[in-house]
């Protein structure tokens, strides 16, 4: 949910930009059409112009702090925004129901025509909760999907419509939830609509344009630019270099300093980082309130290929010693490798950020983390919806006991819908990512990590480990404290003690298409919780996988007691695997590209064995 800050409340853009769509499909290189924002309102400014309320009791009112259109009375309201000529696009919005008044649902709408045209996405309070895809046409409502799903109210839950030619797609928190065929509508607007419930609605999105979006979502970022070819520069964007100055017009033949360039850079332009070894023995910092917008983010990018290094190794160790600060909200900060902190390489604690294809290295604590920028951050401002896309970070190591340095972190103080995606940890001495909560600041936000690998952690790559290096490939929990994080399509292999862990998280962690192999105590430890495991597959691992939880269709394989266990008799051996030899490397755009590494072979029994029919069990 958005914050009171100075970022841009509502934007739109008459330009429609077919949406054109690279699916997804785990340790493969993205696509990188441009995405577009047309439409986005997240009521900060207090009102909700540019909306068309036909029915019902709307208003902007505050709710946590926040300003967001909510329907209070609980009649049938129906809300809508944008062009009747939008075809291929996606609508997103926050969405909480204060009062189901029964069996009712509320809807986050596309194609909207009017109040009896439009496709939706409906939360439904039915038999427990429910999702659905709906349509209505001419009057007459139908059902084109459906799934039980828990839902309460006081919930906030980021939803997702997509609709690309017949294809329409329901996300919820970032993951794909149903999807549909239907072409009885080709076009239409945003909608809102509580259909006979209170309810309230915050972040409305509208995207045309590329991305990956299977199986989550990538919410108002482009995928990024070609590293191969120097881009054009527009006017507003700034230059910078190690020789720059300050005083300089950050043009390519008089550029700036980084620091100057962070200051004067205005909402929607670029400072390119020209190639070389930036040395710094103090942090740098992008404050609160220098922010960007959904529809003009601000980004930090290295020009072309060229490669630019800050080298903080000049800073001593401590805490207070980061390298780069993210404080701002809407930036993104693409290709550039970071190394030698006191601290953490890179610390995010502003909301819709988006990190891509950067290496951070050889800090002196985790490689990248999220968490609160000030101690007196209220759970409200703790960083949200940010995103970590195809990075690497390895080698951290903090030198006064080896238990702090992780590859990925976000822990302590994060709020909800933060992301990791096609994402390396790799020798780190504690953990490759760290999601722990801890009493004294209470529950964290869910993470999404997907598409994901973490190896030999527990250790740098130089061998050096200490009693305190926990080893964990994935740790996602701390303190018997409940948080439902989602991990999809994400291997862990050889850390040194667990690949997959709950860590003392009671919760409902969703675990999706992973595969852990060879790691030193055991490939999955979830002692206790209800989490819920779907096509995962655990083979030749420490003595004995721990899965409390549901086994959803006796689709996982586990390795327990040192033998493989299926619930439908299923056994996965070495002859299962295309190649049981480590061959992990990157992509041109950071992706993970593992080759054969632990891909099933075509006669293996796992193969289109999972759920829903003929999906393969593991990751690969």
């Amino acid at each position: 949910m958005s914050k009171r800050n100075p970022f841009q409340a509502k934007t739109f853009k008459g330009t429609v930009v077919t949406l054109c769509m690279a699916l997804a499909v785990p340790f493969a290189i993205y696509g990188t059409a441009a995405a577009e924002t047309p439409f986005s309102d997240n009521f900060n400014d207090g009102n909700a112009a540019g909306w068309t309320a036909t029915t019902g009791s709307w208003s902007v009112v505050a709710d946590g702090g926040n300003y967001v259109y909510a329907q209070t009375g609980t009649s049938e309201g129906r809300t809508s925004a944008g062009s009747a000529s939008w075809t291929d696009y996606a609508v997103e919005a926050k969405v909480k129901v204060d009062n189901f008044n029964g069996t009712n649902r509320t809807y986050v709408a596309g194609r909207y025509k009017d109040g009896n045209n439009y496709y939706a996405a409906s939360l439904y309070n039915s038999s427990g909760g429910k999702l659905e895809i709906r349509k209505k046409v001419g009057g007459s409502s139908t059902t084109l999907a459906s799934k039980t799903y828990a839902l309460s109210t006081g919930t906030w839950y980021n939803v997702k419509l997509e609709m690309v030619g017949s294809t329409i797609t329901m996300y919820v928190n970032g993951v794909k939830e149903l999807t549909a065929s239907d072409t009885a509508l080709a076009s239409g607007g945003a909608g809102l609509l509580a259909v006979k419930t209170a309810s309230k609605f915050d972040d409305v999105t509208v995207t045309t344009g590329g991305g990956a979006t299977d199986p989550g979502t990538d919410p108002g970022t482009d995928p990024g630019t070609d590293p191969g070819t120097p881009p054009t520069p527009a006017a507003g964007d700034l230059f910078v270099s190690p020789t720059g100055n300050a005083n300089n017009a950050g043009t390519l033949d008089s550029p700036t300093t980084l620091e100057s360039a962070l200051t004067r850079i205005a909402a929607g332009k670029t400072i390119y980082m020209r190639g070389g070894t930036y040395s710094y023995s103090s942090t740098i910092t992008i404050a609160r309130g220098n922010d960007g917008t959904a529809s003009s983010p601000k980004k930090l990018v290295a020009y072309g290929s060229e490669k630019p290094v800050l080298d903080f190794s000049g800073q001593a160790f401590g805490s207070a010693n980061r390298g780069l600060q993210l404080f701002g909200h809407y930036w993104n900060v693409e290709r550039l490798e970071v190394k030698g902190a006191g601290d953490n390489g890179i610390f995010i604690g502003g909301n819709y950020n988006v990190i891509r294809n950067v290496e951070a290295h050889h800090n002196r604590d985790t490689g990248i983390q999220l968490g609160r920028y000030a101690s007196t951050a209220a759970y409200s401002e703790w960083p949200q919806y940010n995103q970590v896309i195809n990075s690497y970070s390895h080698d951290n190591y903090d030198p006064d006991n080896g238990e702090d340095a992780d590859g990925f972190a976000a822990k302590l103080t994060v709020g909800p819908g933060n992301v990791f995606e096609g994402c390396i940890a790799a020798y780190n001495v504690d953990d490759g990512w760290d999601l722990y909560a801890k009493t004294d600041t209470g529950p964290i936000g869910a993470v999404t990590i997907r598409n994901s690998i973490a190896h030999h952690n527990g250790q740098t790559s130089d061998g050096t480990s200490t009693t305190n290096s926990d080893g964990n490939g994935f740790k996602l929990g701390g303190e018997q404290i409940p948080v439902d994080h989602i991990v999809l399509n994400s291997i862990a292999y050889q850390n040194k003690k667990h690949g997959f862990t709950y860590n003392s998280n009671p919760g409902s962690i969703t675990m999706t298409n992973n595969t852990s192999w060879d790691n030193g105590q055991s490939n999955f430890a979830f002692d206790v919780g209800t989490h819920k495991f779907t096509n995962n597959l655990s083979f030749d691992g420490g003595s004995s996988d721990k899965t409390s939880g549901t086994d959803i269709s006796g689709t996982n394989v586990w390795w327990k007691n040192n033998a493989t266990v299926n619930a439908n008799g299923l056994a996965a051996s070495a002859a299962d695997f295309v190649s049981l030899t480590p061959s992990v490397t990157r992509s041109a755009e950071g992706s993970p590209n593992p080759g054969n590494f632990l891909k099933l072979t075509d006669n293996s029994d796992l193969k289109g064995a999972g759920t829903p029919s003929g999906t393969n069990i593991g990751a690969r």
